[in-house]
């Protein structure tokens, strides 16, 4: 049975995740052009020629009990969101970003939205809209605007409306 675009690229996002090379959570970024064209995709891993958590077979983090969320520059991934930016590009201007991502110890989808920096870089990349998976067949689109406000009061303590 043929899928709907968004569950297609959402499906693409979800086998990228499966690249990933974190022991917590992987996300898999696909960017999609106004053609439904996919101009990138990004996985969570280590940088280029790094050894990464799967190979060291420990996660610092996780040693270090730092929660989900925070302390990002204590991780030893670039996440997917980057990855497929970076590999982007200015060719990611009007594009749609999908990102998808699963728990490494129960495999079942998570609801994380990107964190405060990644959502800096969508919205100065230029990307018009995002779609989250939520679920198997469930998902959200957000604006990268109202994304970047959602994590902005978050990470500096502001009052939400």
């Amino acid at each position: 049975m043929r899928t709907n675009r968004h569950q297609y690229f959402l499906d693409l996002a979800t086998r990228c995740a499966h690249q990933g090379t974190c022991l917590r959570r992987n996300f898999g970024a696909i960017i999609v052009d106004e053609f439904n064209t996919i101009v990138s995709t990004g996985y969570t891993g280590a940088p280029r020629k790094q050894m990464d958590c799967t190979e060291l077979n420990r996660c610092w983090r996780k040693d270090h009990n730092i929660p989900s969320g925070s302390n990002y520059e204590r991780c030893r991934s670039v996440h997917a969101e980057m990855n497929a930016l970076l590999q982007a590009g200015k060719l990611a201007r009007g594009c749609t970003l999908y990102l998808a991502g699963f728990d490494v110890e129960t495999d079942e989808t998570t609801r994380i939205w990107p964190c405060f920096l990644c959502s800096k870089m969508i919205v100065n990349s230029g990307v018009a809209n995002i779609i989250l998976r939520t679920g198997k067949d469930t998902h959200k689109e957000m604006d990268p605007m109202v994304l970047y406000q959602m994590r902005s009061r978050e990470a500096l303590g502001e009052e939400t409306e």
